[in-house]
């Protein structure tokens, strides 16, 4: 070893004897008696709180509201809903009292939440209910002085999404998937004419379906828009595709910008049997002799509602004899559609009134010459009537789209089917 390792080596021992030293010096030493006691023992300081009327006060005097919420109920006073709500307050009472509106304005109101505002006595402050697409506002403008003020309100639009695989029922899944009953019945018109619902929708087949709502102060107001459906059934997948180009009346076209929808339904029922086709020589049920068959009958219960196949303008309505009450709609120059036997009329339809597609307009029936309860159904061209289920097959559509509007529609198609896509992940609803 060199002498500077040596030197080194000394010093290094050194350092760390000493280092040693000091942490066992600082280990060992007991605290003394004096010093556990003092840390041991618990110290307390009595700290003076303002009376609390004092910090009601101020907090009253910067404007302190308490906001509450209940469900009008049938049969409510606005006695029994206030008081539901914690709010006391006489003079309130006795202005609510004296204004006629306001009674016809809580009836109105079932079912909905009403949103009360008060102060920490409970006196009312503030009153809110929906009347229509108003906010109705009962509001205190000074002592025992109140002032009742309607603003309009706007609606909220939200987009759901919805995944179901069909159980035991279609209608069923959707139900219990939460998709509105008229959005149902949008996508059972758009492709009823292409699939029979009742016989080749089976358990298993899927459904996704995009639709717009609109909710007034958070609240569902039963308007729809169907944006987006796809539905994979009996081994073939149907699509539609809603696309709005001019602003106006939209319509819903497939992938390729064909039209979905069809200028007439399949048939004016929605679930049908055909008990009687279209024929130039059958023997007559009541009468026994031959004769033709201008129509194709249907059998369902009385009492079915029977639908317009398309958009048109009634041209005659009444007993007719044989037909019994019928109904016929002119949809354009060409085309007419006449419905027979019916028990009863959908409203009072009247010569000149516009009808639209899948529109009620009458109920299945027995009337005239009939044998049974079952709908009679013309479709006839410049007035001949023709075989229904072959107009079905020829069944007219809205023009597909081209050039720029069928660019533009495939640019908002490829988003709407990723998001359908993007469904096929979600667990879904199924009716079992």
């Amino acid at each position: 070893m060199t002498p500077k390792n040596r030197k080194t080596w000394i010093l290094g021992s050194a350092g760390f004897g000493l280092t040693m030293a000091i942490v066992t010096a600082l280990g060992v030493s007991p605290l003394s008696e004096a010093e556990s006691k003092a840390l041991s023992q618990l110290t307390t300081a009595p700290v003076a709180l303002p009376a609390l009327t004092d910090q009601l006060e101020a907090l009253q005097a910067h404007g302190l509201e308490l906001a509450r919420e209940d469900e009008v109920r049938p049969g409510d006073s606005f006695e029994k809903l206030l008081s539901r709500m914690g709010v006391r307050d006489p003079a309130a009472m006795a202005f609510l009292k004296r204004e006629r509106q306001t009674q016809a304005v809580l009836r109105a109101n079932q079912g909905r939440i009403a949103f009360a505002y008060t102060d920490l006595q409970g006196r009312l402050l503030r009153l809110r209910l929906i009347s229509g697409m108003d906010a109705w506002v009962i509001e205190r403008t000074g002592e025992n002085q109140f002032e009742i003020t309607t603003a309009r309100m706007g609606t909220e639009v939200s987009v759901e999404h919805r995944s179901v695989v069909v159980g035991q029922s279609f209608f069923g899944a959707m139900d219990q998937a939460g998709v509105p009953d008229v959005i149902t019945d949008e996508i059972v018109s758009l492709f009823e004419s292409d699939l029979d619902f009742r016989r080749q929708v089976n358990a298993g087949d899927k459904v996704r379906v995009i639709y717009e709502s609109q909710k007034l102060a958070g609240r569902d107001i039963g308007n729809y828009r169907l944006i987006a459906v796809r539905f994979e059934a009996s081994g073939e997948t149907y699509e539609a595709l809603y696309y709005n180009p001019d602003g106006t009346k939209g319509n819903f076209y497939d992938a390729e910008g064909k039209s979905v929808k069809r200028g007439f339904l399949a048939a004016p029922l929605r679930f049908t049997r055909v008990t009687s086709s279209f024929t130039n020589f059958r023997l007559h049920p009541l009468f026994g002799d031959p004769r033709a068959h201008r129509g194709v009958d249907y059998a369902a219960p009385t009492g079915t509602p029977v639908r317009s196949v398309a958009d048109g303008e009634i041209v005659e309505v009444g007993y007719n004899g044989g037909y019994g009450n019928a109904i016929e709609i002119r949809h354009n120059q060409r085309y007419s559609t006449y419905y027979a036997h019916l028990s009863s009329y959908a409203g009072r339809p009247r010569p000149g009134q516009s009808v639209r597609m899948g529109e009620v307009i009458g109920y299945v029936g027995s009337t005239g010459w009939a044998t049974g309860p079952h709908l009679h159904y013309e479709f006839r061209i410049y007035g001949r009537s023709v075989d229904p289920t072959a107009i079905t097959k020829e069944n007219p559509q809205i023009p597909s789209l081209t050039g720029d509007q069928l660019a533009s529609f495939k640019t908002l198609a490829t988003d709407l089917r990723k998001r359908l896509s993007l469904l096929d992940s979600i667990n879904t609803a199924r009716n079992n």
